[in-house]
């Protein structure tokens, strides 16, 4: 697979099955439970999990992922950073990780975000979605989710 953007790690990950996680920033006590049920079955595979990693939830996953030595691809919706916390830089040198920057650029924001996700998403073979849909409460991962299920490639933990 050609990748033009900026990356750091192991490309050859990109090669192998691919799931996809996304976390609303405020996910329900059950619903996190369950994520990380998922999580635990996910790591006893080959499957390499992708995603921004920005949301509390994501980032639990990310740390829990890297704990297990499990291959991880994380996408930034902005330029890469120049130093990594110590057991991403363990990835890195592992080749466990490949880390790619959406675009180069400084500040990211909500649109910054939003193009990581489609990156994130088009690599992927599923996806697993954990959304709070409280009444009255929108995602801005609504849409993307509506697509993949659309597609029949998504999984919501609800």
């Amino acid at each position: 697979m050609v990748f033009n953007h900026p990356y750091r790690g192991n490309p050859d990950l990109l090669e192998r099955p691919i799931v996809a996680f996304f976390a609303s920033r405020e996910v329900s006590p059950r619903q996190r439970l369950r994520a990380l049920q998922w999580l635990d079955g996910i790591i006893r595979t080959c499957d390499v999990v992708a995603g921004g990693f920005h949301s509390p939830l994501e980032r639990e996953i990310l740390d829990r992922l890297l704990a297990a030595r499990h291959p991880v691809i994380w996408g930034h919706a902005r330029a890469l950073y120049r130093r990594y916390a110590p057991q991403v830089e363990q990835a890195l040198d592992e080749g466990r990780i490949f880390i790619f920057a959406a675009r180069d650029t400084s500040r990211a924001g909500a649109w910054t975000a939003q193009v990581r996700n489609t990156i994130i998403s088009s690599m992927a073979d599923r996806t697993v979605f954990v959304i709070n849909r409280t009444a009255g409460r929108s995602s801005s991962l609504d849409v993307s989710c509506d697509l993949e299920r659309m597609s029949g490639h998504a999984t919501v933990i609800e």
